[in-house]
């Protein structure tokens, strides 16, 4: 063998102990048992970020969050580490066997800053492994009335409530069965009043002179939350829902005197 062969030889060796020695080493790296999810919850609940994590060993799991204002994730914890003056956040981990651990992120009374992209990692110099968890807040947020059943020409107003917010960020949508239009556009009749007062931020939407075209639903959104009411506008709608009404009134009556009837039964023939 001469001495090319021998460095060709050589080389490959080598190569082969290098992927032989790198595939053990990326077999012995952590893994993450998670896949990145959704999480929606409500203002001052308790968010528990989970990351299910196997073959740790004497690597360590850290918690990161998304910033905007300079797009990096930020490193919250290290192990049980955390980097936080804000003492709602917390790690707390557990072992279902010698392999298999969790590792959570805990956010006691969740405020609308929490919401984000929160990232669990596990990394070296040589490789790191990650899942990502978009985190939302919802607000407490209501429509009044949700259902209007109203006469053409008529007045209507629909009020969109949210609590624990200043916000004027409220937008209006509408949807026929037969259509969507921008109403801003299109219709002079229609426009909105917003207010603040007592924590509560308001949208009130009022329409003038209602037609049979503005029948549909009617929603408020603000960010990914949506309230939606059902206007029905058409000559004797109130006649109609007083009829639907009392129609409803005399089912329950007579359901009542039938469960009496059976009732004063049962007792009769138990006293015999």
């Amino acid at each position: 063998m001469n001495t090319r062969q021998f460095s060709i030889s050589s080389f490959l060796l080598i190569l082969i102990i290098y992927e032989l020695t790198t595939a053990v080493i990326i077999n012995d790296f952590p893994r993450i048992l998670t896949r990145t999810y959704n999480q929606t919850l409500n203002l001052s609940d308790l968010a528990i970020l989970t990351c299910h994590v196997t073959n740790l060993g004497n690597h360590h799991v850290t918690w990161l969050k998304y910033d905007r204002n300079t797009s990096t994730f930020l490193p919250l914890t290290v192990g049980e580490q955390v980097f936080l003056s804000d003492k709602r956040y917390s790690v707390s981990y557990y072992s279902i066997s010698q392999d298999n651990s969790y590792w959570n992120l805990e956010i006691y009374n969740v405020e609308l800053s929490d919401e984000g992209i929160y990232e669990c990692k596990i990394s070296n110099r040589r490789q790191s492994v990650s899942i990502k968890i978009n985190l939302y807040i919802q607000i407490p947020m209501i429509i009044q009335p949700s259902r209007l059943y109203v006469e053409p020409g008529s007045n209507v107003e629909l009020d969109c409530m949210i609590y624990n917010i200043n916000t004027s960020s409220i937008t209006w949508h509408f949807s026929s069965y037969n259509y969507t239009y921008d109403y801003y556009h299109y219709d002079y009749d229609i426009y909105e009043k917003y207010q603040h007062e007592k924590n509560i931020s308001k949208s009130q939407l009022i329409i003038r002179h209602v037609q049979p075209y503005h029948s549909g639903l009617w929603t408020c959104t603000y960010k990914r939350q949506k309230r939606s009411a059902r206007i029905y506008v058409e000559k004797g709608a109130m006649k109609r829902l007083l009829s639907n009404n009392h129609s409803s009134s005399n089912i329950q009556c007579t359901m009542s005197l039938i469960l009496f009837a059976l009732l004063l039964g049962y007792h009769m023939t138990h006293r015999i």
